[in-house]
């Protein structure tokens, strides 16, 4: 099914690098002010926004190649 939509997976794997190299600064950040729960809620809504966001930029990408074709 990606091969078919064209979608490069890559893309998803920068995303979540980019996540994973901001859960330290998350860590620094929000644990001290915050405490663990609240950092954990930070982390896991930073994922998700993050992943949206590249969901919404691939499906777009993926939509305009597929109605241009």
């Amino acid at each position: 099914m990606l091969k078919k939509l064209q979608i490069d997976i890559g893309d998803m794997a920068l995303a979540l690098t980019i996540w994973l190299c901001s859960l330290p600064i998350i860590g620094f950040v929000a644990i001290p002010l915050f405490g663990l729960r609240s950092a954990a809620a930070i982390a896991l809504a930073a994922f998700f926004v993050m992943m949206a966001i590249c969901w919404g930029i691939c499906g777009t990408q993926a939509l305009k190649r597929y109605l241009h074709k």
